[in-house]
């Protein structure tokens, strides 16, 4: 019998079959479910392989905040495959009583561990060394991870092989919690096993090492080597990436950074030394406009079409979608731009896809970590607000049908000799696994046979130097020197692998022999007729705190240079300075004479020093009007909202919007037009709810976007500044003003702080039609939506 129509269900939104129908895929692409909500998996936040093919995911059901009288549970979670049917048929708790963990990363399983599952009895009753070959099996072997939970960095290790953390300790602690969704985050090892990590604008950084207090405040990137122990920190300040969220490497070890709050992306190295804080910095990412993005991915898959080797894709959690992206080299560094033949890998018109971390599998595939959740931000949205979802989350599989799926090679359990043959693979995965499993084996066993393996490579094969660039990781992995290869390297005929390779030459210079000369060689480097290796020699002898490290920043400076270059060279002039200034004071006499000049162009002055207290931040009136004709109380707001979704006419909004006298392109800015006085509105349709658009219009100062609140800034000479804070630090800011018009303003030299709100007035739609203002909102509210 036929049910009713007044009877029969609504059809379920948030279900999987609903999102799955709404993923737009370039042909011969397909896309499934993989595991979600029914399977256990709610608000996952990040997910990284391991070398038996499970994949790790920390979730936080308590994000954005803690329900006053409840006790935290969120958790990190180990699915597996094990029927081989395309999903996730066994989930395990592997740690849980969590409070909103952030990063997530696999840790090589050190030689301690493994030294009591030697024990082990394998089928015939006889026992194995679990780090000499392939006879103990993977079923029972120990695993651990790194989170990162508010101001802890832990290491959570299952020692006995039952897929459960037995052992939690504390590796570091004193991270910043100012804002929980800039906490510690998007884990992720670089090529020569250093942990990576990022923190966002709120957060405040003091965290104990055997090297004494690290400090870094508001955004920036870590840098953490478990074997030595040392903890680095880069960037710092309120500059751009404000919330950087998302590391990823080039084919050649090259470190890029996504912003999650601005839609822009970044290459890492020229600011990579010690003690250097530089403030701005640009894109390399022109056309981002907003599309905030997070976890790219490198795809090296032959699951892919070979068309798509190489691109980048990104998860565009704002924008419902996974973009593919395009590097070029440019200059010392790169650019990237949206892929000029290839269209976005999925587009979802279901305004709760949020892909928030892509990574390939181990079948070659792509895997999207989707948070799921019509309300992204804390700012615009109530903590309590009832649309936050708190029950959904999935991965989904996306594959190409054209090709097989891969079949990877035995990792988890191989010997040493079969993971070194698998860096020879162009798979991605297995490159980075092996690479992960020779890291926790021990250092004598690996290295022993690398000394043997690597000088058995065809010098003549093409892919040659890249192979021996994975074998350097290695060796830093293990945190053991290899000079003979080092050597080898830095004479190599392939320019990235040169640059790479004067990496790792500031990395070890106090552990190389004395008749390896590390700075003597990066200065012949600095000489090279590749710009990428003189930018790498630049960065590695800023990192080496001697007088004559300023002999490669003289030599590198004295070559062609662009901005990348630039930027090494003031950070490296400026770490050195406790070095060369006393030898600068006593004459300098082994210093050329073209040297001093180059120097007055390299030492930027100081700033002011900062006062020993900031000028107090006070509340002011805003400068503009503050209400209009009409408010935006909850009848406004729901009623315009629902004739908005009725009768909106957005194609004649788009001209509305574009009428001269609104001035909507002064400060904002859609596609490649408008101001950068506001926030880009390219994706606000898709980042924010109607109700929400509506009222930021209506009464712009109820809720102001972070890092647009404005502020009057009043000097001791009694000179007012008006604008936003768009660059600082302890000793000063950069104020924007209403024209675009840059003002760096010492601290100590401010009278008065106000903040002042917002720049927009209220009453903007006063003098518009209730069509013209409905369809306004109509067009918005589209912006960044799948069409």
């Amino acid at each position: 019998m036929a049910i009713p129509p007044t009877f029969a269900a609504e059809p379920d939104r948030d279900s999987p079959e609903a999102e799955l129908a709404s993923f737009k895929l370039p042909p011969g692409f397909e896309i499934h479910l993989w595991a979600s909500e029914r399977d256990g998996v709610a608000k996952p936040i990040q997910m990284r392989w391991d070398a038996r093919g499970r994949l790790w995911v920390i979730q936080s059901v308590t994000y954005p905040q803690l329900v006053p009288g409840t006790a935290p549970n969120d958790k990190v979670l180990i699915l597996e495959d094990t029927k081989h049917g395309g999903y996730a048929d066994k989930v395990t708790t592997f740690a849980d009583g969590l409070m909103i963990p952030t990063g997530l990363e696999i840790a090589p399983v050190s030689e301690e561990v493994l030294s009591t599952q030697s024990s082990v009895p394998s089928k015939d009753g006889a026992t194995s060394d679990p780090t000499k070959n392939s006879e103990l099996s993977t079923k029972h072997s120990p695993s651990a991870c790194y989170v990162g939970e508010g101001p802890k960095l832990w290491k959570l290790t299952d020692t006995d092989g039952d897929g459960v953390a037995d052992k939690r300790e504390v590796v570091l602690r004193g991270f910043g919690t100012g804002d929980n969704h800039q906490n510690i985050n998007s884990f992720r090892w670089s090529p020569g096993g250093e942990l990576m990590f990022s923190q966002g604008l709120h957060a405040h950084a003091r965290v104990e090492t055997p090297y004494g207090i690290v400090g870094l405040d508001e955004a920036g990137l870590w840098r953490y080597r478990p074997s030595e122990q040392r903890l680095d920190a880069f960037f710092g300040g309120s500059a751009d990436p404000q919330n950087p969220w998302g590391w990823t490497y080039t084919h050649w070890g090259q470190p890029l950074i996504s912003a999650g709050n601005s839609g822009n992306m970044y290459y890492a190295l020229p600011e990579m030394i010690r003690g250097f804080q530089g403030g701005r910095r640009e894109t390399i990412w022109a056309e981002g406009r907003g599309r905030k993005t997070s976890n790219p991915e490198l795809l090296e898959s032959s699951q892919f079409p070979d068309e798509w080797q190489g691109s980048i894709v990104t998860g565009g959690y704002i924008n419902n979608a996974v973009w593919t992206l395009h590097v070029d080299q440019d200059g010392s560094g790169f650019k990237i731009s949206d892929d000029p033949k290839l269209p976005p890998l999925v587009q979802s018109s279901h305004g709760s896809f949020r892909p928030v971390d892509v990574k390939l599998g181990p079948d070659g595939a792509l895997y999207i970590c989707d948070w799921y959740n019509p309300i992204i931000g804390h700012y615009q949205a109530s903590f309590r607000h009832p649309d936050r979802d708190k029950q959904h989350g999935r991965i989904w599989r996306v594959s190409y049908t054209g090709r097989p799926l891969v079949e990877p090679p035995p990792i988890a359990g191989a010997s040493i000799a079969q993971l070194l043959e698998n860096l020879r693979s162009p798979e991605k995965y297995v490159r980075e696994q092996s690479k992960r499993e020779l890291g926790g084996l021990p250092k004598d066993k690996v290295m022993a046979e690398l000394r043997e393996w690597w000088p058995r490579l065809e010098p003549a094969m093409p892919s040659t130097d890249h192979i021996l660039y994975e074998g350097l990781g290695v060796c830093e992995w293990q945190d053991s020197p290899e000079p003979t290869l080092l050597g080898r390297v830095l004479n190599a005929k392939t320019p990235e692998l040169r640059a790479y390779a004067a990496g790792t030459l500031g990395r070890w210079v106090d552990r190389l022999p004395p008749n390896f000369d590390a700075v003597e060689k990066l200065a012949d480097l600095a000489l090279d007729e590749d710009p990428r290796v003189r930018l790498a020699a630049i960065v590695a002898a800023g990192n080496i705190p001697r007088p004559e490290s300023m002999v490669v920043v003289f030599s590198a400076a004295s070559q062609p240079r662009d901005k990348f270059i630039d930027t090494a060279l003031t950070a490296a002039t400026a770490a050195l300075k406790p070095q060369w200034e006393p030898v600068l004071a006593k004459g300098a006499p082994d210093w050329k004479p073209a040297w001093y000049a180059l120097l007055k162009t390299l030492d930027k002055p100081k700033p002011k020093p900062a006062p020993a207290k900031k000028v107090a931040q006070q509340m002011g009136t805003p400068i503009v009007p503050i209400y209009g004709r009409v408010r935006a109380s909850p009848y406004i707001l729901g009623s315009m909202a629902a004739d908005v979704t009725k009768n909106g006419n957005a194609k004649h909004g788009d001209e509305v919007f574009h009428r001269p006298e609104l001035a909507c392109l002064t400060c904002h800015q859609v596609g490649n037009q408008g101001g950068k006085i506001g926030p880009a509105l390219d994706a606000i349709g898709s980042a924010q709810p109607l109700d929400f658009i509506i009222g930021a219009v209506l009464e712009p100062q109820r809720e102001i976007k972070e890092s647009f609140e404005t502020f009057r800034i009043t000097t001791k000479k009694g000179e007012e500044l008006i604008g936003v804070i768009v660059a600082g630090n302890d000793n000063e800011i950069t104020l924007r003003d209403p024209t675009g018009a840059e003002h760096v303003v010492a601290q100590a030299d401010i009278a008065k702080r106000e903040f002042i709100g917002s720049l927009m007035p209220a009453g903007l739609t006063d003098n518009l039609s209730p069509e013209d203002v409905r369809d306004l909102f109509a067009y918005l509210t589209q912006l960044g939506k799948v069409k």
